[in-house]
């Protein structure tokens, strides 16, 4: 089924919820990264970058807001509205993750110790992916990408319980390198619950093409 035409100053905030999704995007891959390579000025300029994805945010919201006042819109385009107003809080809180996993690059600092495990560039990889696929199937109206994520969901919790169970024992083997692998293991969860957000998005999409929101079901 084709998207229904929508005018311009409606295509205008899709078109910047999009860059949204490439900025979450961005900053997930590179936070990802500055924890795998200790590098902590890629760590700085994550966090500087959530400025620019909290401003995206705020425009976004402004211009629903005034959408929806002088359009009054109805049918596929309220639901556009509507569902992007709730996209970008998603998009927003996984850039906050982003932040949380450079803050924690930081945290470890370059000192030698405990490395990341291949499980965390697993998850990163993971998360970005689900990003991904959100912008894709809402570009495409595509109501399949939501089951599509709850199942990569799925994998992604999975991933994260081993790597918890993982990092638990080396604390345990390890007590003087605790912190570090402490650390190790709230990026695991930061990623999964970034994984957790996508799905939000897809969970989005459905209700958007089809009406029928399926959040809390299965």
């Amino acid at each position: 089924m084709s998207r229904p035409v929508i005018g311009m100053d409606l295509e205008r905030i899709r078109t910047l919820l999009l860059q949204m999704c490439s900025r979450a995007e961005s900053m997930v891959q590179q936070a990802s990264r500055s924890v795998i390579q200790h590098d902590t000025h890629l760590a700085r300029s994550v966090l500087a970058a959530d400025a620019a994805i909290d401003d995206l945010e705020l425009e976004i919201d402004g211009l629903c807001v005034r959408y929806l006042a002088v359009h009054k819109p109805t049918g596929y385009e309220l639901r556009m509205v509507t569902t992007i107003l709730k996209i970008v809080t998603d998009l927003e809180r996984m850039g906050d993750l982003a932040g949380n996993i450079a803050s924690r690059t930081l945290d470890i600092g370059t000192a030698p110790g405990l490395e990341p495990g291949p499980e965390i560039a697993e998850l990163a990889r993971r998360a970005t992916e689900m990003i991904r696929i959100a912008a894709d199937g809402f570009v495409r109206d595509d109501v399949g990408a939501c089951d599509v994520l709850r199942a990569r969901d799925a994998e992604l919790d999975q991933l994260n319980r081993d790597a918890f169970t993982h990092w638990l024992s080396v604390v345990q083997a390890h007590p003087d390198q605790a912190n570090r692998a402490l650390a190790y293991s709230s990026i695991c969860r930061y990623l999964e619950r970034i994984g957790d957000h996508a799905v939000n998005i897809g969970q989005m999409i459905v209700l958007l093409v089809e009406g029928r929101d399926v959040r809390h079901r299965g």
